[in-house]
C-alpha cells in the first residue's frame, strides 16, 4: 500500500492517500498523525484466525458423503 500526504490547498488543507483512497484533514499534524497510526497498524504483527483456511475433508477423517448425503441418494 502506498501511503502519502499531499498538501491539496497551500495552507489550508491536507490530503493523505492510500493508493486510490483519499481522507482529507485540516492539518499538517493531523495528516501525519493517522500516518504514523496507520502505518504502525500495518507493521504490527498480526495473528491468523484458528480455521480461517479450513477445508474439509484436508488434514482431516471426513466422511465421503454426509448422512443427510446418504438419506437423499437411497
Amino acid at each position: 500500500m502506498i501511503i502519502r500526504i499531499e498538501e491539496r490547498q497551500p495552507g489550508a488543507s491536507w490530503m493523505v492517500r492510500l493508493d486510490a483512497l483519499c481522507v482529507g484533514f485540516k492539518s499538517l499534524e493531523q495528516a501525519q498523525a493517522f500516518t504514523r497510526t496507520l502505518q504502525a497498524r500495518i507493521d504490527a504483527p498480526h495473528v491468523w484466525p484458528q480455521g480461517a483456511f479450513f477445508r474439509p475433508g484436508i488434514g482431516r477423517d471426513v466422511p465421503a458423503t454426509s448422512p443427510r448425503m446418504s438419506a437423499q441418494m437411497s
